[in-house]
This record gives structure tokens, C-alpha cells and sequence, in this order.
């Protein structure tokens, strides 16, 4: 017999091999095309409102996606985007300089007037986010947790621009979130805010507070 001849035992088998072949190829996806939003480099200030809202169906990687979209905005200068990350009466305690700052227009406000003088790079590391269980919202009969709190490091880096070209200050610390949801759109914002540092400033800080 020839080696390249198939015995007749072994035919089942032969053909039950290709069958099965046949069937995982005709499944087998293809190749995806990537998505077009990065084509072409995103300017900073239109990142945070071009990229798409978090998905609902997962709690935590929404509040982690929210959370990401607050350094586009301030580093982008998009102030306005903050209404994807804040509640409209957000109490944000962000320590000196700049204080308690409530509601979210004085939020943006501020921010906008501080960092105008400097170009910015806020930087979020080690992130502990935890939805509560048993609140207020799911006694109301509410469909799953509708707070969470997260704490988050940062560092932030600010460089002077215009007549503060070539001044620096470097901040490291970390913000301690309280979140609540919107049960109508699946929406996670934050509601209050600290944002504690955890070294001193490094740096000229008085490029902020000249802003003021």
C-alpha cells in the first residue's frame, strides 16, 4: 500500500477532520478594521467630548472611564467637559490655593482662570473604586448600587507659558471621589470631591494663585 494512500478504517475520521475544519473556517471572524476616531492625531481641547460616553452596563468601568475624562478636560482646557465628570452641585475641596469650590459653573470657572497661565499634564495611577451596596437610591427601590466612592493618586505637572515661560511646579496627591448614578442614563458623576496632597509642592505655585 501506498504511504500516501488513506485506508478505508481511517475515512470516517478523515472526513469528520475536514468537516470540522470546513466549519471553524466558515466562522472564523475576520480581521476588524480599527476604529477611525484616531486616524489622525485628536487636539487636546477635543478629546474629552469627542471620545464616547462610558458604557452603563458595567458600573466600575464606567466611573473608571469618568474618571479618566477629568485630565482631558483640564489638560485640554475644555472646562465645559467637566459636566461629564461633576454633578451640577459638586463640592470639590481642592485644598490650597484654590479652596472649597461648589457649584460645577464655579468649578469650571476657577479651573479655567488658574490654569490659563500654564500648560498641563495630570497624571492618575493607583485607583480603588468601590460601589456601595444597600444606600439610599437601592432602598428606594432603585436596580443596583447608585453610590460609589474611589480614591485615585495623581501627580500634576504645570509649565508656564507667556510671561511665565520657563516656570514649573509639580503637585502629588490624590482625590477622594463620592459618586452617584443616574438611574435614567446609567451615568456615574462626582458628587463631592477632596483632593488631599501627599508631598509638598515642587516648584513655582505662585503661577496659579497670580491667576486668581
Amino acid at each position: 500500500m501506498s504511504p500516501f494512500t488513506t485506508p478505508l478504517a481511517l475515512l470516517p475520521l478523515a472526513l469528520t477532520l475536514l468537516l470540522i475544519s470546513s466549519a471553524l473556517a466558515s466562522t472564523h471572524c475576520a480581521l476588524p478594521t480599527p476604529n477611525p476616531i484616531f486616524n489622525t492625531p485628536i487636539p487636546l481641547s477635543a478629546l474629552p467630548t469627542l471620545l464616547p460616553a462610558p458604557s452603563p452596563h458595567n458600573d466600575l468601568q464606567t466611573i473608571r472611564n469618568t474618571l479618566a475624562l477629568y485630565p482631558f478636560s483640564i489638560d485640554g482646557k475644555n472646562f465645559a467637559a467637566l459636566d461629564r465628570v461633576f454633578t451640577p452641585d459638586i463640592v470639590a475641596d481642592y485644598s490650597a490655593p484654590l479652596g472649597i469650590l461648589t457649584p460645577l459653573t464655579t468649578v469650571m470657572e476657577v479651573l479655567q482662570r488658574n490654569l490659563q497661565p500654564v500648560r498641563s499634564q495630570h497624571v492618575l495611577g493607583t485607583t480603588w473604586v468601590q460601589l456601595v451596596e444597600g444606600d439610599s437610591g437601592t432602598e428606594k427601590g432603585c436596580k443596583g448600587p447608585t453610590q460609589a466612592i474611589s480614591v485615585t493618586y495623581y501627580s500634576a505637572s504645570h509649565f508656564g507659558t507667556g510671561v511665565y515661560e520657563g516656570e514649573v511646579f509639580y503637585a502629588y496627591g490624590q482625590y477622594q471621589d463620592s459618586w452617584v448614578k443616574n438611574t435614567s442614563t446609567g451615568a456615574w458623576r462626582i458628587g463631592r470631591r477632596n483632593l488631599v496632597y501627599m508631598g509638598p509642592v515642587i516648584g513655582n505655585v505662585s503661577i496659579l494663585t497670580k491667576a486668581s
